[in-house]
C-alpha cells in the first residue's frame, strides 16, 4: 500500500516533513513512501537510514518521502520541505490517520467493555443463525426469507459506531465447515464497516450489509462436488461455478424487501474495473459503488479462510494481494479505503512479535502501524490461553532501545485460539 499518493492531499504531524528522497540524510527515519511499503527492503513500521544502500535504493525508486523529525536521530530540515499541506478534499482520504475521530479510524480507538462485547456477539450470532437458516432453506428449495435477514442488519446498523471493532474481531473466527453461512456473516460486517468508514449514508450502509448477507446465497445452487474441488478446475466446471453470481440474483429479482442496488451488488460482485470479470464483463465504467465494494471485502474474506482448493492467507499477505490487483480485479479506492480502514495491523489478528511471544491484537497504535495494544497469548496443557496486556507503543517510548514490534501476523487459524473467550476476558479486565 502507498502511504500517500498526492502532495497536496496528504496531511502530515506536526513532526512530520515530506521532502525529495535527494534530501535524505544518514539519521533520518523514514515513516512514509510513495510507492507500497510491500516488495520494497524495508519493515513496514518505516526504517531508519543508515547506510548508502538504503538511500540509493529510496532515491531510485521513489519521488518524495515522509521523515518523522521526532524519531529521527538527524533532525535536519532541507531548505521547502512541506509540513502539514492542506486538508484533502477527496473523500477517501478524509481525515486518515489526521483525525482519530474520524470514521476510517474506528477500529484505532477500539474499547472492549462488558456490553460492547456482548451485544456484539449476540449480533454475530444472531446473524450467523440467520445466515445458516438462509443456506439450509435455500439449498432444500425453500424462499429466501429477506424481510427478516434486513431487520437483524438494520439491528446491527443501530449498534456499529460502537461496535465495529469487536464485531470486525468476530470476523477472524473460521470454520471450514460452515464457510458459507460464516463466509457470508463476515461479508455483511466488513461491508457495512466500510461503507461507514466511507461515510456512506445510513441507508446505504444497512444496503451494504444487506448485499454481504445475501450476496453468495447462489452458491446454494452450485453443484458441492465442483465447489469444494481441491485441484484446479476445467474450464466446464469454471464456467459452472460463475453461474452463482446469477442465480442469487435470481432468488432476489422482483423481492420488494430487497432494493435494486443490493440485487445489482449480488449479480456483480465478480465483475471487474478491467472488464473480465462475470456475468457480464462489465467495467469500472458501469459498475456501482456497492457492487465494488461488496467484492473486494468478499475476495479479502475469502483469501484470509482456508478452503477446499487453498490454505488461508494472513492479514497482510491479503492486502497486498488486494493491493497488487487493484485497478484491475479490484476498484482501486475500494482496495485503497478497506486497508486504511482496516490497517496493518487489525483488531483479533495473531502476531508473532520481535521477542518470540505469539500475540493477539486488541487495538492498533493511531501513529505506530506495528506498536498496537496486545494480550500475549501463552500455551497452557495444549491450548493458547490469554495472558497479560501489553501496549508496545507505549513500551516502545520508554524504551527506545529496546523496542519490541511485530515480526509477523499470522494466519487466522495459524494457533487454536478462542477468539470470544479472550473479548470476554478483556472486557472483564483479566
Amino acid at each position: 500500500m502507498s502511504n500517500f499518493s498526492d502532495p497536496d492531499r496528504e496531511l502530515l504531524w506536526d513532526n512530520e516533513i515530506q521532502i525529495d528522497p535527494i534530501h535524505l540524510k544518514p539519521g533520518h527515519f523514514v515513516t512514509r513512501l510513495d510507492r507500497p511499503w510491500l516488495g520494497t527492503p524495508f519493515p513496514l513500521e518505516g526504517v531508519m537510514i543508515e547506510q548508502k544502500r538504503q538511500l540509493d535504493w529510496i532515491r531510485q525508486h521513489c519521488d518524495r518521502v515522509v521523515v518523522d523529525l521526532l524519531r529521527s536521530r538527524n533532525r535536519y530540515r532541507p531548505p521547502g520541505a512541506r509540513a502539514r499541506p492542506a486538508p484533502p478534499q477527496h473523500q477517501e482520504w478524509r481525515g486518515y490517520l489526521s483525525d482519530p475521530e474520524a470514521p476510517i479510524n474506528a477500529l484505532r480507538r477500539a474499547e472492549y467493555t462488558d456490553e460492547v462485547v456482548s451485544e456484539s456477539i449476540e449480533t454475530h450470532d444472531l446473524l450467523y443463525r440467520q445466515a445458516e437458516s438462509l443456506v439450509t432453506t435455500i439449498a432444500g428449495g425453500g424462499r429466501v426469507d429477506t424481510e427478516q435477514t434486513r431487520a437483524n442488519v438494520t439491528g446491527m446498523a443501530d449498534k456499529l459506531e460502537r461496535n465495529v471493532a469487536a464485531m470486525v474481531w468476530l470476523t477472524r473466527i473460521k470454520n471450514a465447515d460452515e464457510y458459507t453461512a460464516e463466509h457470508c456473516v463476515n461479508v455483511s460486517i466488513l461491508a457495512m464497516g466500510l461503507a461507514h468508514a466511507l461515510e456512506w449514508e445510513r441507508e446505504q450502509v444497512e444496503l451494504a450489509g444487506l448485499a454481504g448477507m445475501l450476496h453468495d446465497l447462489g452458491k446454494t445452487k452450485v453443484d458441492k462436488t465442483i465447489l469444494n474441488k481441491p485441484g484446479r478446475l476445467t474450464e466446464e466446471e469454471y464456467d459452472h461455478i460463475k453461474k452463482h453470481s446469477r442465480y442469487g440474483y435470481l432468488m432476489l429479482r422482483g423481492d420488494d424487501q430487497v432494493h435494486p442496488r443490493v440485487q445489482q451488488a449480488v449479480l456483480e460482485h465478480h465483475e471487474r474495473p478491467d472488464g473480465t470479470g462475470y456475468p457480464h464483463g462489465r467495467d469500472h465504467t458501469s459498475l456501482q459503488p456497492m457492487s465494488a465494494l461488496i467484492s473486494v471485502v468478499d475476495a479479502y474474506d475469502a483469501i484470509t479462510t482456508r478452503r477446499p482448493y487453498s490454505r488461508a492467507r494472513s492479514h497482510h499477505e491479503a492486502l497486498g494481494i488486494l493491493w497488487k490487483a487493484r485497478g484491475s480485479q479490484f476498484d482501486g479506492g475500494m482496495v485503497e479505503s478497506l486497508i486504511q480502514f482496516l490497517g496493518w495491523i487489525t483488531p483479533g489478528t495473531i502476531v508473532r512479535l520481535t521477542t518470540g511471544d505469539q500475540a493477539i491484537v486488541l487495538r492498533a497504535s493511531h501513529e505506530h502501524r506495528l506498536w498496537p495494544l496486545v494480550r500475549i497469548l501463552e500455551l497452557r496443557d495444549g491450548e493458547y490461553r490469554v495472558g497479560r496486556r501489553m501496549d508496545l507503543a507505549d513500551y516502545n517510548n520508554r524504551n527506545p532501545g529496546q523496542a519490541i514490534r511485530v515480526a509477523e501476523v499470522l494466519a487466522d487459524d495459524a494457533l487454536n485460539v478462542a477468539h470470544r473467550e479472550i473479548m470476554r476476558a478483556e472486557a472483564a479486565g483479566n
